[in-house]
Parts: structure tokens; sequence; C-alpha cells
């Protein structure tokens, strides 16, 4: 995952487990205040399901949200994956979160294509 997506992470992969996601280390390879996201698992079906909590606890406004990752086999080797982030209302962090998730899914088929 942090081949793709978050520079540290930590995934307790259970139902009530927690996710903790860093994003952007600075000069000092540190990590900067406002780019870890962090939620609690609220359903886990190994290689099917996960969906968690999403918060920003730098943000005090911030919304609170659902990710959800399904994962389906679909033919030799090839899997496809529908990701929702769900509970914004509409508004300009919704539109924000749609362009950073598609990054990180164009980072992914990026990832996946390198890997075959």
């Amino acid at each position: 995952m942090t081949n793709w997506f978050p520079d540290q992470a930590i995934l307790e992969p259970k139902v009530g487990g927690r996710m903790k996601f860093s994003f952007r280390k600075d000069e000092n390879n540190e990590y900067r205040q406002g780019n870890t996201h962090e939620g609690i698992i609220i359903e886990f079906i190994p290689n099917k399901k996960i969906s968690y909590t999403w918060e920003d606890s730098y943000e005090p406004d911030f919304p609170r949200t659902v990710v959800t990752w399904e994962l389906e086999k679909i033919e030799n080797n090839k899997t496809s994956v529908k990701l929702m982030h769900q509970g914004f209302k509409a508004d300009e962090k919704a539109k924000q979160y749609d362009e950073y998730w598609s990054h990180f899914l164009n980072e992914l088929v990026k990832y996946c294509e390198k890997t075959k």
C-alpha cells in the first residue's frame, strides 16, 4: 500500500481496528501536521471489502466520512477495484477529495502495471 498511497500506513485488519495514514514527509523526513488521517474499521471482509471512518483532526469542521474499498476478481489475475468516499456535502471539499482519490487510483494503476 505504501508503494502507491500513503507514505506510512497503520492498518489493523479487523472490525474495530485502527487505521492511520500519513502523507508527504517534509525536508527533515518528518510527517507534517495536517497530512495524517485516522479512523476505525467498521467493515472487513478479507480480500473483498474494507470500510473505515476517515477523520482529519487538523480540520475542525471536517465531516464524518466513510471510505469503502470493494475488490472483485474478474478474470485471470485481474481485480476490479471500487472506491467510495461518502459523507460529504456537495461542496468544494467533495470535489477536492474526488481529485485526491483520482490521483491515488492512478498511482495504483501505475504500480500494478510496473509489477506485472
